[in-house]
């Protein structure tokens, strides 16, 4: 990625406010440590990271973040009606995602997944068509998607979310990811990790073969396929057995749920209002998380 495009992105993160999680008031169940355990797998948002709207699939979408995005990307609307023309656009990005969403749903699976930059692609050349904008702008499409990403989702880490992949990393536990996620979200942890922004997709301290993001897949969670990836990964790689990996999440359905349902140890991160779900009417009554932490550095005592 060209030297700007990073400047840009740095100077877009480096202005982020602080977030701080609500408190849940629900009690943690740690139930002490557990020799068992030998990998951990986490989810991202509303895990690892605090999400202001709680989860990334959850956008405010605002007519005045379009405004803003584009002016910062030095895309120039020549509508005479700059804010209607961000309304609108508005309803053709959720029309973009629904359509590309139909087309990847080739399984009927339930849970498409689409590349983010795939839709302002296609935005982009729909608008200059209509001479709605007054370039094709597509080179840098990335820059767009995280300058409306963060507008509409600002994130920050969770509390003691680098200590905690810090000291599980220097015990040689192997790290993983499997997440509902776009192109973005590494460069994100990355930067909250290391102070780094780049282009690569992967994540400092995070085995790369344990690593899904939704986006790669074309899937999203709770589908099975992307737990059994990790899950094949970790027995190839380490020889580890499903009841040996640890799987952490905010979210029953799309966490708890399904790791559970391929043997996996779970423990529910209620660490934040904004993104616990305890979807109490839609998950069995027997899907109960073997653990609950409220703080990320309880994760760390599971492997004492």
């Amino acid at each position: 990625m060209e030297k700007d495009y990073l400047l840009s992105i740095r100077h877009l993160f480096d202005a982020q406010q602080q977030l701080l999680p609500i408190p849940t008031y629900m009690a943690s169940r740690l139930r002490g440590g557990s020799r068992q355990l030998k990998c951990v797998i986490f989810d991202i948002y509303g895990t690892l990271l605090i999400s202001s709207s709680g989860d990334i699939d959850k956008l405010r979408l605002s007519p005045s973040y379009i405004l803003e995005s584009f002016s910062k990307c030095g895309i120039k609307i020549i509508s005479p009606s700059p804010d209607k023309t961000a309304e609108d656009i508005i309803i053709k990005y959720k029309q973009t995602i629904n359509e590309l969403q139909g087309s990847e749903n080739r399984n009927n699976c339930g849970h498409p997944e689409i590349d983010i930059r795939e839709v302002w692609r296609r935005l982009i050349q729909e608008l200059y068509r209509e001479k709605l904008i007054d370039k094709p702008w597509i080179r840098e499409v990335e820059l767009l998607a995280v300058h409306f990403e963060i507008l509409s989702n600002p994130v920050y880490p969770m509390p003691s979310m680098k200590e905690t992949i810090l000291r599980l990393h220097e015990r040689r536990i192997p790290l993983g990811i499997i997440s509902n996620a776009q192109f973005y979200t590494p460069v994100i942890m990355n930067y909250f990790l290391t102070g780094e922004v780049g282009g690569r997709e992967t994540i400092d301290y995070f085995d790369p073969d344990l690593t899904v993001f939704s986006y790669r897949e074309k899937l999203g969670k709770p589908e099975l396929v992307l737990f059994e990836k990790v899950l094949d990964r970790c027995q190839t790689k380490y020889g580890l057995q499903n009841h040996e990996i640890l799987y952490v999440g905010n979210d029953m359905l799309k966490d708890i749920y399904p790791a559970q349902q391929l043997r996996m140890r779970t423990a529910l991160f209620a660490g934040d209002a904004r993104s616990l779900r305890l979807r109490t009417e839609t998950i069995p009554g027997n899907c109960t998380p073997d653990y609950t932490v409220n703080s990320l550095k309880q994760i760390t005592r599971l492997f004492l």
